[in-house]
């Protein structure tokens, strides 16, 4: 199996929730991240859960600066929450897409700023994920969180909080 099917079944059930219970803390990530990096051109966010990030980037006026903006994850019924959001934000430049972090439609080096937060630690062979972002984007930034379960990822440190560990790969 590409992913944890246990990992995709959590999400499926918990995804009405998914907002009200971790939002804030993802926006928190998010105000880190985008201190350091200013995105633009083609992004994409894999593991976007229900489009927090896309929210994140319409209300901080990020979007202006994108060209096209890809929201992937594993779970039908998270990624059917960020649809409804892109169709209320971005519908002519976002697009919401299902599939996994293992193997990724993308072409080689097409994607400009590829981000993955809170994610690489629930995929089964992250180390194939990894490869994957390196594989398309130009830029990727990762979180790692190290409560869940060490990960070896080769990148740049670029900062951390107390849950998760930022990297460039």
């Amino acid at each position: 199996m590409v992913q944890d099917d246990e990992i995709k079944t959590r999400y499926d059930y918990t995804y009405d929730g998914y907002d009200e219970l971790y939002g804030l803390e993802q926006w928190r990530k998010y105000d880190f991240l985008f201190s350091i990096v200013l995105p633009n051109g083609i992004v994409a966010d894999i593991g976007c859960g229900t489009g927090l990030l896309i929210e994140y980037f319409y209300n901080k006026g990020l979007l202006n600066k994108v060209s096209k903006f890809y929201c992937l994850d594993y779970s039908e019924n998270m990624l059917k929450i960020a649809q409804r959001k892109i169709l209320k934000l971005c519908k002519n430049k976002c697009i919401a897409l299902l599939g996994n972090a293992e193997l990724l439609p993308f072409k080689n080096k097409s994607i400009d700023f590829l981000f993955s937060i809170s994610v690489i630690n629930l995929i089964d062979n992250y180390e194939k994920a990894i490869n994957e972002f390196r594989r398309v984007s130009k830029n990727a930034f990762v979180s790692s969180i190290k409560k869940l379960r060490q990960v070896n990822i080769n990148g740049k440190l670029i900062g951390e909080d107390d849950k998760d560990l930022f990297y460039w790969l």
